[in-house]
This record gives structure tokens, C-alpha cells and sequence, in this order.
């Protein structure tokens, strides 16, 4: 079944060109010193036998992303390790994935894990907020293992590789951008001995330094890739969910099909997918969604591309086959409400999309200009009445606090969220993020906490632009909230919301907050 799949997904040629391709590295790399780059490893042996390789999603709690309304709060699975760990399995690489974020333990649990599998290379993914818990995971494999290479990558470590190595030294190597191929050639190179000069998309310590190599293109084709080793993770069923608010029944599952986004929004991390978008066929992702619905019960779907309906033709196409599909069911997705129209908006309905979320983030025009949305009031104001018309819920991401905030703005996002009469909405309270347009000179805007650890972007707050508080941040996100939830319209609807014995228990526990404040 598994290898049926992996011929419709990625086509008969796909293993041969990406052999060729590791081949061709081991070939290149002959002669080369035997080093990691010019580090004194110590107790690494050179060359190193990469035949165990084992993927790490660090420990996570949902009260430390989510805060007060974890209930609401998501499990997603590791994506980009699941095509990291196909291609190495691709190449013959025995590979494995402790994610212990799904298996709700800590970092002690984690590291005794890895242990069992005994790798030979270890690989952890760092998002911002992960990274610290990473590190720590990190440190402990390091007194037991203290031979084992580990390797560090994502967005955080993408956007920081040399602020990553200073502050993290347990990790002896960062991945810089998409891993898939990057991962594959330091395996390869690692069993050579060679140098890892010669490997696009890393950085590593280098002669009392760090040494960061060309950066590697982008996969282009995504469908050149394995489908992703979803198989080495917990029941996916029952460890992962998406958030509550956004989809209508369990068990659902989090689905990314493109990579990038063409907009310029200040406070987007563009580190590794930059502007540019590539993305999966509709026939790998239809097929993709079937081996979810038959092998593991999988019942609704998050589309959590940055937008969806971004490319026309490939929407249709999609919408297309899902609809032609025994695997058919409901899904969410994501648009900005410049890339809609009613003809879309009509084929989405049809194919089953229950919700839309809309990146809108304020309600000031002022606002929306300091953030480089590109969007005007009236295109947001349109596109959810447009929304409601069609019979699709309108959910709103909002964020307070960008650098220029003032409580008139705060107060203008108000009055929309009220005027627009959300299904949903989600207030986010600003995060600088590494990787962003503004993170470089936040510090002229306002006052920056930079703790990794509180970057959640919901209950802490890590940035106060000039002329506000900490608490008047706060207390705006509340007015947000009660302006969506404490309209009669809501409360009737709440009866609609309980369509599982998970929603059933978070709406319980959050509609007190939401419609009286935290």
C-alpha cells in the first residue's frame, strides 16, 4: 500500500533522481578532509556510520503556547520532520521520530527515547517558543550521548544559525532553510568523513567561528518529494488535533500542501519559505488525504497553507477531486480577503469547506498600512459579508501591539470585530519573531523582552510600543474577544458548537472568558 502510494505521489522517476542525487554527493565529496567543518569534535570519530537517525519534536505543554484558553489549543503534527525522515528512509536510512510534544512528556522522558533507539545522528526541530525546550533536550542527550552529532533546524535556528550556535552549544550543527535535502547530504557526508564546507544550507562552529555555507535553492517540486513518513508518529488520530475553534468534528488533522507566501506582512517570519510559492499537486494532496481518511480515521481537515485560494486553477482542481473522492470531508482553510471572490467562494461550499480564517490583524487602516497587509477596511469589510452569504463561517486572526499601536487603533479593531460579526476570532498580542521585517529594529517602537519562552503570542506579553502598557494590551485583547462572543448571535449559536465531547468541554471552560475576560 505504502509503496502504491509513493507511485502516485511522486512518480516513478523520483527515487532514481534523488539516488543519483545522493550518490553524486558522496562522489563530489571525495578527497575532502575528514573534519565537521574546521570544529574540534573530540569525541566524534570521523568518519561517523550514519545508518540510525532519530527526529525530535521537543517537549511542549499546551498551557505554554495557549495559556488561559488551552483548551482551544493545537497538537500539530511535524511536517517537516515526517519529509526529512522519508527521504532519509529513501536512501536507506533506518529513521525514527520522538515527538514529544504529542506524547505530553518531558524532557527527561524524551532524552531516554532517543537513548533506546542508540542514533547516530540526532535531528531537533526549533520553532521560537520550542527552542529553549529543544536546547534542553539537547544538553541531556549530550551527557549521555556525548558522541552523537545533533542537529538543530527550522524557522528559529534559520533565521539565528549563528546566535543559535553561540547560545545553544549542545547543538553542534544547524540546518539553514528546508532540511529535506539538506539533511540527506550532511548524512551522507557525515558517513564520508568529508567537509562539510561542501554542503549547502548549514552552519556549523569553524576555526573559533561559525561557518555558514551557500544557502541551498528551494525545492521547487514538491511532489519530487516521498510522501511524508506520517507512520513513525503517534496514533495521529488521538495525538494531534488542530484547534478546536477552527474545525467542526474530530478526529481532524492538520494539513500543509504549499510552502511560502508572496505577501510582504512585517511580522511574518520569511526565513525559510521567503516570498516564493511552491506547492504539492491537487493529485498528491487528494491522494495524500485519502490514506488519511482510509489508515488512520482522520474525519475533517485544517488546510494550514498560508492561503489556500491563492492560485485559482489549482484551487478548482483540488476542490475537483476532493469532491470526487471516497475520502470527501469537511475542511478549513486559510485566505487573505484580497484573493477572494464569489466564484471561489461558491466552489468551496460545494466541496465541503465548513470555516475560512482571515489574516486580519486590525481594524485600523493606519495599522494595516505599518504592517504592509496591502488590504483596505472595505476588502475586509466585503469579503466577510461575501463569506456569510455563502454560507461558510468568518474567523478573524487579529494581533495587537505592533510597533505605531495606539489605544485609538486598538479601539478601531474593536469596532470592526463588532461590525463584521465574526464566527471566530483569535487576538494575538504582537511577538517580534526572528525572521521578520520588523524584528531588526523593534526596539525603536517600543520595549522588547526577548525570552524565547514566553514568545506564545497570546497571554504574554514580550512587546509594549511607546505609549501603552502591558496591562492596556491586555485589557484590548478582552474587548476583542467580548465584542465577537457576547452578541446575542453568538450565545444562541453556542448549541451549534458542541459537535464533540472535545468542543463540548472547551466550550465549558472558555465562554466565561471569552465573554467576561480572563
Amino acid at each position: 500500500m505504502w509503496a502504491a502510494y509513493t507511485m502516485i505521489l511522486v512518480g516513478p522517476n523520483s527515487a532514481s533522481r534523488w539516488g543519483k542525487k545522493g550518490k553524486a554527493m558522496a562522489s563530489e565529496l571525495d578527497g575532502q578532509e575528514r573534519r565537521i567543518g574546521g570544529r574540534e569534535l573530540g569525541a566524534f570519530a570521523m568518519p561517523i556510520l550514519v545508518r540510525d537517525v532519530v527526529l525530535v519534536n521537543p517537549p511542549m505543554r499546551l498551557e505554554q503556547v495557549y495559556g488561559s484558553f488551552s483548551e482551544w489549543g493545537s497538537i500539530s503534527p511535524p511536517t517537516g520532520l515526517c519529509y526529512i525522515a522519508a527521504v532519509l528512509r529513501q536512501h536507506g536510512y533506518a529513521v525514527s521520530i520522538v515527538d514529544a510534544e504529542a506524547l505530553r512528556i518531558g524532557a527527561e522522558e524524551a532524552v531516554r527515547k532517543i537513548a533506546a533507539l542508540k542514533p547516530d545522528l540526532v535531528g531537533i526541530a526549533c520553532k521560537t517558543l520550542w527552542v529553549v525546550n529543544a536546547h534542553h533536550v539537547a544538553q541531556k542527550l549530550k551527557e549521555k550521548m556525548p558522541n552523537v552529532p545533533i542537529v538543530a533546524g527550522g524557522n528559529h535556528v534559520t533565521a539565528l544559525p549563528e546566535r543559535s550556535l553561540r547560545d545553544f552549544p549542545a547543538f553542534d550543527i544547524v540546518v539553514v532553510g528546508e532540511g529535506e535535502i539538506t539533511f540527506l547530504e550532511l548524512a551522507v557526508a557525515m558517513k564520508a568523513g568529508k567537509d562539510l564546507h561542501k554542503v549547502p544550507g548549514l552552519a556549523f562552529r569553524d576555526s573559533g567561528g561559525v561557518a555558514i555555507t551557500p544557502p541551498r535553492d528551494r525545492i521547487l517540486n514538491l511532489d519530487e518529494l516521498p510522501v511524508p513518513a506520517f507512520d513513525l508518529l503517534p496514533d495521529i488520530a488521538k495525538c494531534y488535533k488542530p484547534p478546536l475553534s477552527s474545525v467542526e468534528k474530530v478526529p481532524a488533522f492538520s494539513l500543509v500542501m504549499s510552502r511560502g507566501c508572496p505577501s510582504k506582512c512585517t511580522f511574518c517570519d520569511r526565513s525559510v519559505f521567503q516570498t516564493r510559492v511552491t506547492r504539492h499537486s491537487p493529485e498528491y494532496a487528494v491522494a495524500l488525504i485519502e490514506r488519511l481518511h482510509k489508515d488512520y480515521g482522520i474525519r475533517y481537515l485544517l488546510f494550514d497553507d498560508d492561503n489556500l485560494l491563492l492560485n485559482k486553477t489549482h484551487l478548482f482542481r483540488l476542490l475537483d477531486l476532493l469532491k470526487a473522492s471516497p475520502a470527501r470531508m469537511p475542511f478549513t482553510c486559510q485566505s487573505r480577503v484580497d484573493t477572494l471572490d464569489e466564484e471561489r467562494l461558491a466552489r468551496l461550499k460545494e466541496a465541503g469547506c465548513r470555516v475560512l480564517l482571515y489574516g486580519i490583524e486590525s481594524g485600523s487602516q493606519e495599522m494595516l498600512n505599518r504592517m504592509k497587509k496591502g488590504i483596505t477596511l472595505e476588502q475586509i469589510r466585503k469579503a466577510i459579508s461575501m463569506t456569510r452569504k455563502a454560507g461558510i463561517k468568518a474567523a478573524g486572526f487579529f494581533i495587537l501591539g505592533h510597533p505605531g499601536e495606539t489605544e485609538q487603533t486598538m479601539q478601531e479593531t474593536v469596532k470592526l470585530i463588532k461590525e463584521c460579526k465574526f464566527f471566530d476570532v483569535a487576538v494575538f498580542l504582537f511577538t517580534p519573531l526572528p525572521g521578520s521585517e520588523v524584528y531588526g529594529n523593534v526596539r525603536e517602537y517600543g520595549t522588547f523582552d526577548e525570552d524565547w519562552e514566553k514568545m506564545n503570542a497570546l497571554d504574554e506579553v514580550v512587546f509594549v510600543p511607546h505609549g501603552l502598557t502591558a496591562e492596556k494590551l491586555r485589557h484590548y485583547s478582552d474587548l476583542c474577544y467580548r465584542a465577537c462572543y457576547s452578541r446575542l448571535g453568538q450565545v444562541l449559536s453556542i448549541p451549534g458548537r458542541l459537535t464533540s465531547m472535545a468542543h463540548v468541554k472547551a466550550v465549558l471552560k472558555s465562554v466565561p472568558k471569552m465573554m467576561f475576560g480572563k
